[in-house]
This record gives structure tokens, sequence and C-alpha cells, in this order.
């Protein structure tokens, strides 16, 4: 599996599509179906998609063998990492540069084929003619992937090979098995069908020896063999009367309007076939490169944002301006309730600069939150402009003005306005939807649904003293369920041991709860027995969870029972969370370890040290850079995505520390916690 993992991220892409794949990400409009329609123009991404769909970390016990079931199953967020992940090989390969010629025409045989078995399997009554297209597509992976581990001996190999047949021999030769093998075994372990791994194997065989293999092997191999390059050959047409009774002329005429389709995608997207690196192609390398830093710089921005507080949320949003795009001076203009007005504070000035009507002629901010459209405004537009513009152009101080409207989905109707020069006005026209995502990320960590200002702390502490209240009729209930059910096993029942541990369990929770309408306090010092907890908590779950999924809990407490002035509704909470999130990243026959050490030095202080490692696939990129905000989760409907935001706040609490490693071997938490004095 680590070969086919290497040989997944080894595939090289053209630019020119991977620029269009980004441009779709980057408006943020792309349908799933829109995206799928354009990585299925490049076989390298398709592949990495697929692959990744059905790898350990995302299967949900079903393969997904159509492009746009494994969109769906991965959501834009992971197909956003892995083309940027490609995006930056793409970008620092060696191969790319080197071999811009070699890699268009490779990528323009896959997709004729593709295209040309999606329309035999029409002709032929094919039930799936999307999965024909994918083992079209998928032909010649296994040259990418040569051309990506070994591009200077293998591109030689292609130079002096004089057919397909001359290149197979070659590379039995040389790597003891070929090109289609090796694409087949990588769809088998990638998770598609073997069919499909199959058709991919075999489209180079005659077609006497295929005659009754199966109907996707025959239209994969006719598909392949009409779609190379120069007049349609005899073997060809022989091929086509065997496999399917189809005569010259259809033969002919499906060649040429699969041609002709893909002549003109290609021209859409700026490749020139035959050019070995012409002007297109380092454009094309150059827009990547650019794509790219808008979107780490879109990433940093999103950190920014995340710190916003709740007063003067206007100067946090300008600071994470000035330090992810460089954009010294902004407003942020937000609608009234009524969406009457817009209005835009100037540093922490707690009433607005700006109150503007929202109505048409009235100021150019209003006419671009209106029309729902960027403007951009100049200095030289001064004397047209109505004062207000005027003074909003000073307030940036800058020589022009981009007013950017936030979407209307976002909430409350608002706009951002950047004081810019000349020259960073030049470069963001280039870049539109680069200003539009800013403005929507802006948008989204404003909550554009609530005025800039004090939120209402009176009646959110009223709703939370009655949802806690709530909370304590059912689980009164079943406290009381629990002491009759006490008294009618009895005493020496087996189960009074873990009845006693849900007790303390709901009691835990109500005092969590209680702990939501109280002012914080200083919690009373108290000896905890660290080993104690951790032992009580682990054997809950290697009881329950563990032991359902055949997870191996392993556990090993240090020596002398090392005590904590600490609360125990803190450290169990954490124990709890962890080791949640461990069973759910691991699923079924994984391992687990929890460890205690006890003293452990950092910083001159001295520590008691929880370990909790896991060997589950480790954290996505897009989690570890994340980690411990309060973020969407990842694991569907019914989980909030708070676990590790809590985690964190409850170390720090504690006054301790946290970290985390996370890599392909599993997941490792530390938590350092400060011993009791005297200690």
């Amino acid at each position: 599996m680590a070969e086919a993992r290497k040989a997944r991220e080894s595939l090289p892409s053209l630019p020119q599509v991977l620029v269009r794949i980004l441009d779709a990400i980057y408006e943020d409009q792309a349908d799933l179906q829109k995206l799928s329609a354009i990585i299925l123009q490049d076989a390298a991404m398709t592949a990495r998609v697929i692959a990744v769909a059905n790898s350990s970390f995302y299967y949900r016990g079903r393969r997904q063998e159509s492009l746009d079931r494994a969109v769906l199953h991965l959501g834009t967020d992971a197909v956003k990492t892995l083309v940027m992940t490609a995006s930056m090989r793409q970008l620092f390969s060696r191969f790319g540069r080197r071999s811009p010629r070699l890699l268009k025409r490779v990528w323009r045989n896959a997709l004729v084929t593709a295209s040309l078995s999606q329309v035999l399997a029409v002709l032929t009554s094919y039930p799936r003619p999307e999965e024909a297209y994918l083992s079209g597509l998928m032909v010649d992976i296994g040259r990418l992937v040569r051309l990506g581990e070994d591009p200077e001996r293998y591109r030689a190999m292609l130079t002096e090979a004089g057919d397909e047949q001359a290149l197979i021999r070659t590379e039995r030769e040389v790597f003891g098995s070929t090109h289609c093998e090796v694409a087949a075994d990588l769809m088998e372990q990638w998770g598609l069908s073997p069919f499909i791994a199959d058709a991919v194997r075999y489209h180079l065989e005659p077609a006497i020896r295929i005659r009754d293999a199966h109907h996707l092997v025959k239209i994969v191999n006719l598909g392949y063999s009409m779609g190379r390059p120069g007049a349609i050959g005899h073997d060809t047409l022989v091929a086509g009367d065997t496999l399917f009774g189809l005569n010259e002329g259809l033969t002919a005429e499906l060649r040429g309007r699969v041609s002709d389709d893909v002549t003109g995608i290609a021209r859409s997207l700026g490749i020139d076939i035959e050019a070995e690196d012409d002007a297109s192609d380092r454009q094309a390398r150059q827009s990547l490169g650019e794509r790219l830093e808008g979107l780490n710089q879109l990433a940093r921005l999103q950190g920014e944002l995340s710190r916003i507080a709740t007063l003067h949320r206007h100067v946090a949003v300008q600071r994470a301006l000035l330090l992810t795009f460089g954009v010294q001076h902004s407003l942020v203009f937000l609608a009234d309730d009524g969406a009457e007005f817009l209005k835009a504070w100037i540093d922490e000035d707690p009433e607005p600069a700006f109150l503007l009507p929202l109505e048409r002629g009235r100021s150019v901010v209003a006419d671009a939150v209106l029309e729902g459209r960027p403007v951009q405004v100049t200095a030289a537009d001064g004397e047209e402009l109505p004062v207000v513009d005027r003074q909003i152009l000073g307030a940036c101080g800058a020589e022009s003005m981009w007013v950017q409207p936030f979407p209307p989905d976002t909430g409350r109707p608002g706009a951002l306005v950047l004081g810019l020069n000349s020259e960073q006005l030049s470069q963001l026209a280039e870049r539109g939807s680069l200003v539009a995502a800013m403005g929507r990320e802006i948008a989204a960590a404003l909550g554009s649904a609530q005025e800039l200002g004090r939120p209402d702390t009176e009646a959110l502490e009223r709703r939370i003293r009655e949802m806690v209240h709530e909370a304590g009729n059912p689980l009164s209930i079943i406290q009381n369920y629990l002491a009759m059910l006490r008294v009618k096993l009895g005493e020496e029942h087996d189960a009074q041991l873990e009845i006693g541990v849900i007790r303390d369990e709901i009691e835990r929770v109500g005092r969590i709860l209680m702990r939501m309408r109280e002012a914080p306090r200083e919690a009373e010092a108290a000896s905890v027995s660290l080993n104690r907890e951790v032992q009580q908590i682990t054997d809950i779950f290697a009881a329950s969870v563990c032991s359902a999924r055949g997870i191996e809990l392993e556990v090993e407490l240090a020596s002398g029972d090392p005590p904590l002035a600490q609360s125990p509704d803190h450290l169990r909470q954490i124990l709890t969370n962890l080791l949640k999130n461990a069973t759910e990243a691991i699923g079924e026959n994984g391992k687990i370890k929890v460890t205690t050490r006890d003293p452990v030095s950092l910083g001159g202080r001295r520590y008691t040290e929880i370990i909790i490692q896991d060997d589950g696939p480790g954290l996505p990129p897009e989690v570890q850079a994340r980690l411990f905000s309060p973020v969407q989760s990842t694991k569907g409907d019914g989980h909030s995505g708070l676990g590790l935001s809590i985690v964190k706040r409850l170390v720090d609490e504690m006054d301790g520390v946290i970290l985390c490693s996370s890599g392909a071997e599993g997941t490792r938490f530390q938590v350092l916690l400060p011993r009791a004095a005297g200690e």
C-alpha cells in the first residue's frame, strides 16, 4: 500500500488543468458535479481523488468507483487539499518542466481514449458509460507513474520504442513489468473494480485475444486503438469489426468527432499539444504559482480571522488583511437590522464613522452591495464621486479602492473596502476570484447576521440557565431509575460496579452543566490520584467501545501513583474526549495505548505526563492546521467538532500543556499536568 501511495503522489498533471480546478475552488460556487467534470479532464488528478476516497481513512464500507461519488464522499475541502498538494508537486517537478510536450501527448491520448470508450459504451448498450470513461482515462496511468518516478530513463524508452509492442518488451526487460500491469495493479489497490483494472491491463492486447472478454475490456481496447494519433490503421478497423461489428465509416466518424472535442478542450485550456515548452506552458506554471499563493494567503487569513473578538471585530479584520495580503488600509461595511443603512467603523470608536443609505446612486459602496458586483475606484474619479465616497477613499489612505460586496448567502448585506496603490489594484484586477474569496471568508468570520458590538449577554445567560435547568430534569429521572435498579439487583450483583460508574458519570455531567451558569471560581486544591482516574476511564472504554469494535486498549501506569492538585472532572473530561476521538479514528481492530509517567521536566517545571496514542491513519492536514479550534466536524451528523477545543481549554485551565503529533503511523496526544504542590 505504501508503494501505491507513493505512485499516486508522483503522478504528474498538466498545470493548465490544475489551474482550472483551483479556479473552480476559488469561486466557491462550483457544485460537486462541475468540479468532477473538470477533474475528469486529467487522469492523474482523477486517480488521486478516487484512491484517497477508497483509502482506509475515508473508507466507510462502500468502494467509490466513480469520480462523482468520490468527490461527494471526500467533500470540497479534502479535494482542495489534494489539488493544492498536487499543484505544489507539479510546480517544482523537474519532469513537468523538461517534457511538457510528452506530458501533453499522454494527457491527450488518455482524454481521447476515455471519450471514445464512453461513446462506444453508449453505442453498444453498456449499462455504465461513466465507468467506460473512467477506465479509458486510466489507460496511461502506468506511464505517468514511471515518468514521475524515473523521468530521464523512461522518456528515453518512449522516444526509442518504435511502437507499443516494442515499448512493452523493453519495459519487461528493464522493469520486469509493463506500464499496463502497473496501472492495473494500482487500480485494484486504489479500490476500483477488477473489471476496470482488467480493461486497463489488456488495452494493448490484439483484438483476437479479447473477443470473448468482459464487455468493458473490449470497449477500452478498441477506444485506445481508435484514439491513437495518425490515420486509422488496418488493425483498428479489424478490431472494430471483430469486437463490435463496426464498419470503417462509423469508426472514422466516431474518431473524428471525439478528436475534435478533445482539440476544443485543449484550446479552451490554452494547451498546444505539439509545442515543446511554449509561452502558454510557462504562463500556466506562473498561473499555478499565483493560485497556490492565493490559497495559502486565504488559509492564513482564515487563521487570523479565527481569533476575532466580540468587540472591534473590524479592527481584527484590518489586522488580518495586513498580515496576510499586505493591505494596509481597509474598511468593513455592514447593514443594520432593517437593511436600510450600511455602517463602517474606524479604529475602536464605538460609533460608526460612515452611515450610508442602502439606496442606488448614494455611494459606490451601496451600489456595489445592491448590484452584487465589485467596483474599483481611483483618485482620478474624484470629481465625479459623491463626497462620501471621496471621504471613504481618503479614510483608506490610498490611491484607489476596491469595493467587494459580501455574497448574499453569508448573512447580512455588507462589503469589504480595500485601500490599494496602483500596483496592488492592477494585480488584484487579474485575480478577482481571489478578492471574492477573501470577502467570503471575512463575511463568514464576522457572522454577518450580528451587529458589530457587544452581544446581548443578559439574554445569553438567561438562555443558558434555562437550558441547564431543562437538562437537569432528565438527569434526575435517570438517577432515580438507577437507584431503583440497584435495589432490585441487590448489593451482591455483578452489575453494581458498572451502575456505580454510570451514576458517577451522570453526576459529573450535572457538575459540568452547573459550571455553565455559575461564575468561574478558583477550584479548591485537592489531591487527585492520577492513576485511579486514568484506570477508571480506560476500564469504561475497554468494556464498551473497545470491546464492541475489537480495539486493543493497553494501559501502562506510572509507579507511585502520582498525585495532582487538579479537578478530577477536568481530568476525566480530557481523557474521555481524547479516547473517544482515538476510537473513532482507528475504527475496528486497531490499538490504543495510554501511558502515564512521573515526573517529567519542561522549562524548569515538573509535570505528570499522560500519553494517548493510536495506530490510525493520522489526522488530515486541514484538521492539523486548526487542531484545537472549534470547527465543523468531519465525522458527520451528530458531531460538533468541539471535542479538541474543549480539551485544550481544560488543559489551559489546569495550567498544563497539550501537544499532538500525527502521521501515517497514527496520532499521539501528550498532556502535561502540573504536579501537586510540595510533591
